[in-house]
């Protein structure tokens, strides 16, 4: 009868523990006698957001010389570059795509930022390079004239590139659509908001609260 009892003492143990954990678990956890009106500060966060973009037409009018021939208001998620090369092609290209090319050009050729109507410099100064440069990271503000107010006025201009906003017209094949292009751009300005969306903190199986916000350069 001994050995019996024995057994029986040990799992009542083991059952205890078992008990005594989970217990400790919910605890700590807070999910038993959580209250109500427990805040939720840090959960949500506030962004800034542009609702409106650009379309940007762009023809190659020589050998690796390109100008901005129209350019529209679209909404932010509809912004694309539409190229029209010598041979007729038509190519598309992405706010991505645009921007990668941008910052190749950056990357690897500083000596011509601002010195040639290639591809990426066309993109740079005309509606898209200022689209992306309000909505992405990094804000070109030390490329575009346009921006630098917003970069302590420090002036800086790389290489001797685009000094003023008035330079930026030689991207543009008329003056009347370069004057276009500052509605736009006003347009894309005039179009930002913020917005509260839940905060990317709350991750994990019980979740997590941390405060946090972000917004965009310029």
């Amino acid at each position: 009868m001994t050995p019996v009892k024995r057994n029986t003492f040990l799992k009542k143990v083991k059952d205890i523990t078992i008990s005594g954990s989970l217990s400790m678990l919910i605890l700590s956890s807070g999910l038993y006698g959580c209250s109500s009106n427990e805040s939720t500060e840090g959960d949500y966060e506030q962004t800034e957001v542009y609702t409106q973009g650009v379309r940007t037409y762009i023809k190659e009018t020589s050998k690796g010389e390109f100008k901005i021939t129209e350019e529209i208001a679209v909404p932010a998620d509809s912004s694309k570059a539409i190229v029209t090369y010598l041979d007729g092609r038509v190519e598309t290209l992405t706010k991505e795509q645009s921007k990668k090319l941008i910052d190749e050009e950056i990357t690897h050729n500083q000596n011509t930022i601002g010195h040639n109507n290639g591809l990426s410099n066309v993109l740079l100064y005309g509606g898209m390079g200022y689209f992306l440069g309000r909505t992405m990271s990094p804000n070109y503000g030390f490329y575009r004239p346009d921006f630098r107010g917003d970069n302590n006025g420090s002036g800086f201009v790389p290489n001797g590139g685009v000094k003023n906003s008035a330079d930026m017209g030689r991207y543009y094949s008329n003056p009347e659509t370069f004057a276009k292009s500052s509605e736009v751009n006003r347009n894309i300005t005039r179009s930002r908001t913020t917005v509260t969306r839940p905060s990317s903190s709350r991750s994990g199986f019980f979740g997590s609260r941390s405060r946090s916000g972000s917004g965009f350069g310029g």
